[in-house]
């Protein structure tokens, strides 16, 4: 499958893939990238709050997929919350986890597109998000969590660094493979043309953390969501880039 400006197709072949021999609990899971998603939802979680306070934000969760950090969100007492994801079946966790729960809302992303009013929300998250987009749709959530963020937001993407060798190793392992998988795009970036977008659709500063370690302290939760002791360092194995209004 060929990459194109809409690269739905791609995701939508890579659930159909899954479905097929993995219970629906295993395709979510499998979906979102695999290991374990309470963990995975804690690093989101305290990623974050390095950057923002989430008490009483407004949140934007881009490629939200089963919830893993919708439902640490949950527990944080956030203004409201926006998670939009492109597979109904997927998302269907997250909404299934937020019931109850009237300043959660939920949306089907369509054309990278944030469906919501300018200068409404705090933060601007994407997790796992750009690593299955063309760089075209990068740009183009780029403008749209420039547009939706107030004054001293800020919008935290994960990514595939190119120039980061266990990401190089990463890439040569795909390149050699990817004829035979499911056709959904695997993006790797740099920071410098990260850092262009970022300029270009408005953001005042940019700021990276290597691999998904560098500086980050866990100030938040001593517990995981299930009720296993919060790990102290973070490396949710992608870099991060940190944008600010």
């Amino acid at each position: 499958m060929e990459a194109s400006t809409n690269n739905v197709a791609g995701h939508r072949a890579k659930y159909d893939y899954l479905d097929k021999s993995l219970s629906k609990e295993e395709v979510g899971r499998t979906f979102v990238g695999g290991g374990d998603a309470v963990l995975m939802g804690f690093f989101e979680l305290e990623t974050i709050r390095n950057f923002k306070q989430l008490k009483g934000s407004g949140i934007v969760d881009v490629g939200c997929g089963i919830g893993r950090l919708t439902k640490y969100l949950l527990e944080e007492n956030v203004g409201q919350y926006l998670g939009i994801d492109i597979i109904p079946e997927i998302l269907h966790d997250a909404i299934e986890a937020a019931k109850g729960h009237p300043n959660f809302k939920f949306a089907i992303g369509e054309n990278c597109k944030i469906p919501t009013h300018n200068d409404s929300f705090d933060v601007v998250c994407g997790f796992s998000l750009i690593t299955h987009l063309l760089e075209e749709e990068i740009f183009e959530y780029f403008l749209e969590a420039r547009r939706v963020l107030r004054s001293n937001g800020v919008a935290v993407f994960s990514f595939l660094d190119f120039e980061n060798p266990n990401h190089q190793a990463l890439f040569f392992t795909h390149a050699r493979n990817h004829r035979h998988g499911h056709g959904d795009l695997l993006k790797f970036m740099t920071k410098s043309v990260l850092r262009i977008f970022a300029t270009e659709a408005g953001f005042s500063a940019t700021s990276f953390l290597e691999n998904g370690t560098a500086d980050i302290s866990v100030n938040g939760r001593s517990s995981l969501i299930d009720g296993r002791a919060a790990p102290r360092n973070l490396a949710i194995g992608q870099s991060v880039c940190v944008m600010t209004v």
